[in-house]
């Protein structure tokens, strides 16, 4: 059995995406109800000492998820996802964005197109992850904003989630 962790992360910027494989030593559905259930999702969803406050989550084919990641002082940034796709436990697709607290969209931040593949096999989940931006610039100005750290930092949190559930 390999046991090896898969943990990748691409900037394509002439093609203006991100991609990211990773793997989690759990079965498939404790990984995707991480990604879609808010009681779990927001254990893990902004790197530490940050918490996700989620305001709401309708995870269905044109639901939304309205969320904020929050400063141990309390400063709040807010974002939403627009599911577009849903194929239970092996893939879900819509576009997020930076919006106010009430949801409106900030037209002057990077909005994206995700594609979230899940499969099961040899003992782990492998979320593979295809992020496409409308420009260049766009895949600057996320990366600036520290998407890789922090989203190597959630997979982290989420590695340790999915520990501690198994016990």
């Amino acid at each position: 059995m390999n046991t090896q962790q898969i943990n990748t992360f691409i900037v394509k910027k002439e093609e203006k995406s991100i991609t990211m494989e990773r793997s989690f030593s759990a079965p498939l559905d404790p990984v995707w109800a991480a990604w879609t259930e808010a009681d779990i999702l927001c254990k893990w969803w902004a790197p530490a000492p940050w918490t996700c406050v989620i305001k709401s989550l309708d995870f269905r084919e044109g639901g939304r998820w309205h969320y904020a990641m929050q400063s141990p002082e309390g400063e709040r940034h807010w974002s939403y996802f627009h599911y577009e796709t849903i194929r239970p436990k092996t893939f879900y697709a819509g576009r997020d964005g930076f919006c106010d607290e009430k949801g409106v969209p900030n037209e002057g931040r990077p909005s994206a197109k995700w594609e979230n593949r899940f499969s099961e096999g040899a003992g782990k989940t492998i979320v593979h992850i295809t992020i496409s931006f409308s420009t260049a610039e766009e895949v600057e100005q996320i990366l600036k904003m520290g998407f890789k750290e922090g989203m190597q930092q959630d997979f982290r949190q989420l590695d340790e989630l999915l520990a501690a559930l198994k016990h």
